[in-house]
This record gives C-alpha cells, sequence and structure tokens, in this order.
C-alpha cells in the first residue's frame, strides 16, 4: 500500500485473482496490527474459507467454481461469461464449525447479473475512493509562520489545522460492487507525533489550536500548556540537521466495514513532516568590573 508522505495520498492495490494483497503499510513500534474479517451466516460467525470453497452470503453456501454445471432440465442457452458455482449447503452452525451438504443444482451467475465477489476485495475498493491524505500540521507558540522558531522550555502546542472527513474523520460511505453493497466508517485512533529528539507524542484527534489571546499578558515561564496536544523542548535545534528538528505527525485509521455477510477492519496510517527551529534564550552576563562577558558556550557552537 505505497504512501506519499507529502501530500499524504495512499493507494489499495488489488490483485487480478479476486484476492486481496498483503499489505504494506508502514507502521511504527505500538500501532495496531492490521485488523482481520469475519463471515456471518445467520447471525453467528463462520470460516470465510473451507475446503468446500468460499462463502457466499447470497446463497448460503460455499461455492468452488467449476466447467459445467448440473442443472434440471434443458441446458439453456448462457451468454460468454456466465460463471458456475457447485455449492455446499449450510445448515446449520455448531461451535462455529458449519454443518451441511452438498447441493445437486449449481449457482448461477450471469454477465451483469448479481455475481460473487470477496467482500474484502470489494471494502478495499470502497477505501480507496474515501480519498484519506495526512494532515496539514500547526506548531506554535512563539513560532514565527516563516520561520518556525520555538523557544527552549516554553511550551509547543501542536494541532490539525484542517480537521474533516479526510484527514481526522469520521467518515463513512456505502457502495455496491459486484452486486456487494460495503458500508465502511473510517475514524482516526490516534495521532502520533515524532518530535525529532527521539520522544514521540500521541494525541487523541486534532489538537487544540492556539491563539495569541492565550499569551497576552503573560511572560514566557507562564505560558500555559495545550490540554490536549503538547510538549516542551529542553534543547536547541542548532546542532541537528539543517539546524531544525523534523517533527512528523502521523494519524491511525481503522476503516471497520461491514457487507455481503462479512465484516472487518482495514489499518491505514498517513504521515507528513515539517521542520522546526528550536533556539533558547542566552542571558547576558555582567562583568563586576564594568562590561559585559561572554557567555560561557557561543551560541554558534555544539556541545556533546
Amino acid at each position: 500500500m505505497p504512501k506519499d508522505l507529502i501530500s499524504g495520498k495512499c493507494e489499495l492495490q488489488v490483485s487480478d485473482d479476486g484476492v486481496p494483497p498483503k499489505s504494506s503499510v508502514k507502521t511504527t513500534p505500538g500501532s495496531k496490527k492490521p485488523g482481520g474479517s469475519a463471515c456471518v451466516f445467520e447471525g453467528q460467525v463462520v470460516p470465510c474459507r473451507t475446503a468446500n470453497g468460499f462463502f457466499d452470503a447470497k446463497s448460503g453456501c460455499y461455492l468452488t467454481q467449476i466447467d459445467v454445471p448440473f442443472l434440471m432440465g434443458p441446458y439453456p442457452d448462457y451468454p460468454p461469461g456466465t460463471k458456475f458455482y457447485k455449492c455446499w449447503v449450510i445448515l446449520d452452525v455448531v461451535d462455529g464449525k458449519p454443518e451441511g451438504i452438498e447441493r445437486t443444482l449449481s449457482e448461477v451467475r450471469e454477465p451483469g447479473e448479481t455475481r460473487t465477489i470477496d467482500p474484502r476485495v470489494a471494502a478495499q475498493q470502497v477505501v480507496k475512493t474515501m480519498n484519506f491524505v495526512a494532515p496539514q500540521l500547526r506548531v506554535s507558540p512563539y513560532v514565527q509562520s516563516a520561520n518556525r522558531v520555538g523557544i527552549v522550555n516554553v511550551p509547543i502546542w501542536m494541532w490539525v489545522s484542517d480537521p474533516g472527513p479526510t484527514t481526522t474523520g469520521p467518515q463513512t460511505k456505502t457502495a455496491a460492487l459486484g452486486g456487494v453493497s460495503i458500508t465502511a466508517t473510517g475514524t482516526v485512533d490516534r495521532i502520533e507525533w515524532s518530535m525529532g529528539t527521539g520522544d514521540t507524542v500521541t494525541c487523541q484527534g486534532a489538537g487544540t489550536a492556539f491563539t495569541r489571546e492565550m499569551a497576552a499578558g503573560k511572560s514566557l515561564k507562564d505560558m500555559p500548556s495545550s490540554p490536549t496536544c503538547g510538549y516542551k523542548y529542553t534543547k536547541a535545534s542548532r546542532c541537528e540537521k539543517s539546524g531544525a528538528y523534523n517533527v512528523t505527525a502521523t494519524a491511525y485509521w481503522t476503516v471497520h466495514w461491514t457487507g455481503g455477510g462479512m465484516q472487518g477492519d482495514i489499518p491505514l496510517d498517513f504521515s507528513r513532516s515539517i521542520p522546526l527551529r528550536i533556539t533558547d534564550l542566552r542571558p547576558v552576563l555582567v562583568d563586576p568590573d564594568g562590561g559585559s562577558a561572554p557567555p560561557s558556550t557561543a551560541p554558534g557552537t555544539c556541545t556533546n
């Protein structure tokens, strides 16, 4: 599932044989493992595939495609593209195991008619049309918009500046594909901010936007911290590459879907990065004999 970290785009791939490919979503330690899916028959969970074929909610059968069907009466003149399936019909479910028999008559799916499609494939196709993207990031206070400069030991507020259905959710979409109606709902579980120092801040939701009124009349030591998503740097960034910390926010989604007698979860994540310079305010040391003494460490010097 390739990602464009700048645009936040995510592409879902579906193989030609109708079997969903393995996910290649990049995750970080602590992130959720990919969710599974379940098939449901008359309110009971059953295996999605057995030795008798794959589960088909429409017929209540496990289907296996065959070349020559068994039909009652004259053989109809089916159009090209018609598919035939051997049906193992479910009669009961005992301790999670389906019990049934092979039905004499075959299942028939004509072109253009409601046909069997793996709901997991349909779900991934629906998710692709939901157009999730990486959110736009903002950090403050005392961060100039042009240079993004913060101050050591002064709280930094972090938030998403464009919250909405495609960036922070929730978003729900229903679509019919191949005769299967899928409803998918995507929600953001968390947003993890990697601060460029080795620290990660986990925030629930988009965060709280900072306004200058919040700093009115306050000294730096009295600057309030964000109530929902914040951080405080203890070291300037001048020794970092390009003189700035690389701040990356990753939104972790779970898309829950239902349809075709199945349900499941599709995990996604979208990242965006911004540079953030952090400076320290150096005191001026006054020489008792007059004048000013140089600071113990020059501003441009990096020490371990």
